[in-house]
């Protein structure tokens, strides 16, 4: 049975494993790229339903 680890398993600082800082999430260039193709997508529906 395992009770306590030699090991420091517990970092100050989680997101950062092995000295390297950890990528969490989507990055804000993926966000501001799905607003944009969202807006220019809505902006493409709104001029064809006004032109029929």
């Amino acid at each position: 049975m395992k009770t306590m680890s030699s090991t420091n398993d517990l970092s100050v600082f989680p997101g950062q494993i092995d000295g390297v800082g950890a990528k969490t999430g989507p990055s804000f260039a993926a966000a501001l790229c799905g607003f944009v193709s969202t807006t220019v997508a809505t902006t493409m529906l709104m001029f064809l339903l006004s032109s029929v």
